[in-house]
């Protein structure tokens, strides 16, 4: 492991777009704030490019969503293209402050990344002896998904919530004692049938989708998918695309992404931004046949282009959410605390001798939401990750944060580069794909609680290797 006098010049270089993004800060210019801000984030992608080499990585998946959360929604500010006005109290100055501790922090994420991630080529026999049972792995996990799902939602109230849409679902299911981690094990299902069409069909991915497996399993998660279409879930079937990707190359050393692949990418983005905005007006449409308000809202004031914008989704979140925060003069630094809290997180309340502290995120929801707290004890606006670290130690707080972060990230490249922990490591790694774009709206409590359900489930996995027998 080392580094070399490359990535210290774009680190340097880096170093200079903060700084040059701090003084125009100050000057509070946002358009020369957000061009240095990209200098640095364009010789971070080259640091991290140089350590880890594989752009089909989690820290390529990070980077690809601190871009959607830290830039599309100040974009929209800048250019005056907030088509719903999801940021009524935003300010030249938090807008200035935002991008600048979020720079802060992708230099500080940086760092590790200085050092290179060596790489282990793997032989392919080695996974090919495990085909049949990657297989039966795959078939378990979506049977125990749908399964898990089936349960939650009639402990809920029944088939009739999915017709309340999504606030209400997350509301009932999310007030259950214990939810069963459906989405979850839909993640492990579609990684384990990547792996395996991989073993099959590297040199022909395409014919994967025809293999009678892919359709099998595509077949048992369909009420699962039609669940998720139904109530406007994106980040599990975001994470089940992502799963099933990775475990087609987690293999594979993808070095450059083709323009053919940009372009795919860009039309599922369209099509899921517009789906998902307009799902209200479509089940309108199917279920009374209005043919006339679909065509008003939907067509002639050309409310399906808002939903090209990221900002105008859940990426605009965690700004919002900043701009509450900058905005209230009486907030105290929390020293860390939320942090320690999150630990707690994941453990039942009956198991602690003390009152259990509750979540900086629903902290921040009473204090600036209170009326989300009148739908559930869940309900909330999300949260912020970047804002978090400078709730707790000020506008610096945010290059520790992320610094520990980055080196987090980075360990997780190195096991995966050198390809240890060869059957139960690369489990761990898909399904915590989906994280990286949830971790920017969330808390660090969060973020704990579901690595503590992944190391769960991969003991589930481990027991199960146990039971269910298999042919070399």
């Amino acid at each position: 492991m080392k580094t070399d006098i490359t990535n210290i010049q774009y680190l340097l270089i880096s170093f200079i777009g903060l700084v040059l993004t701090g003084v125009f800060c100050a000057l509070v210019n946002l358009e020369i704030t957000v061009f240095a801000s990209l200098i640095t984030f364009l010789f971070t992608y080259k640091i991290l490019k140089r350590s880890i080499t594989k752009v089909n990585s989690m820290t390529f998946f990070f980077l690809l969503f601190y871009v959607l959360y830290t830039y599309s929604p100040i974009l929209t500010v800048l250019f005056d293209i907030d088509n719903r006005r999801l940021f009524t109290e935003s300010s030249p100055e938090s807008a200035c402050i935002y991008v600048f501790i979020s720079t802060l922090g992708l230099i500080g994420f940086s760092l590790p990344y200085l050092i290179k991630a060596p790489e282990t080529r793997v032989e392919k026999h080695s996974i090919s002896i495990k085909k049949n049972q990657f297989s039966l792995y795959s078939i378990f996990f979506v049977l125990l998904a749908t399964i898990g799902e089936v349960i939650n939602i009639f402990r809920a109230g029944g088939i009739g919530i999915l017709a309340s849409g999504k606030a209400v679902y997350q509301a009932k299911t999310g007030d259950l004692l214990i939810t069963l981690p459906s989405t979850f094990f839909l993640q492990v299902s579609f990684f384990f049938l990547g792996l395996r069409l991989y073993i099959s069909y590297e040199d022909n991915i395409i014919k994967a989708f025809r293999n009678k497996l892919f359709v099998f399993i595509v077949l048992l998660s369909l009420p699962l998918i039609i669940i998720y279409l139904s109530i406007g879930f994106r980040s599990p079937l975001l994470g089940i695309i992502i799963a099933f990707i990775m475990g087609l190359g987690y293999f594979i050393s993808v070095k450059k992404i083709k323009n053919k692949t940009v372009i795919w990418v860009f039309i599922g983005y369209s099509l899921m931004a517009i789906l998902f905005g307009i799902r209200g007006q479509l089940r309108l449409l199917f279920t009374t046949g209005n043919w006339e308000t679909f065509n008003e809202y939907v067509i002639k004031q050309k409310t399906f282009l808002y939903y090209y914008n990221p900002a105008n989704n859940e990426f605009g979140a965690p700004y919002g959410n900043y701009v509450k925060f900058y905005n209230d003069k009486d907030k105290k630094l929390l020293y860390g605390s939320s942090y320690l809290s999150g630990f707690l997180i994941p453990i039942p309340r009956f198991l602690l001798p003390f009152k259990k502290p509750q979540s900086i995120s629903y902290k921040f929801r009473d204090r600036y939401f209170s009326e989300y707290k009148k739908t559930s004890r869940i309900a909330g606006s999300g949260f912020s990750y970047v804002m978090e670290a400078q709730w707790n130690f000020g506008i610096f707080g945010s290059f520790f944060i992320y610094f520990l972060t980055g080196s987090f990230f980075w360990f997780l490249e190195y096991l995966r580069n050198k390809n240890l922990f060869i059957y139960i490591f690369p489990l761990f790694y898909a399904t915590f794909l989906p994280f990286t774009q949830s971790i920017h709206r969330s808390s660090f409590g969060y973020v704990v609680s579901n690595v503590i359900m992944l190391l769960f489930g991969i003991l589930l996995l481990v027991i199960i290797r146990k039971l269910i027998p298999y042919k070399k």
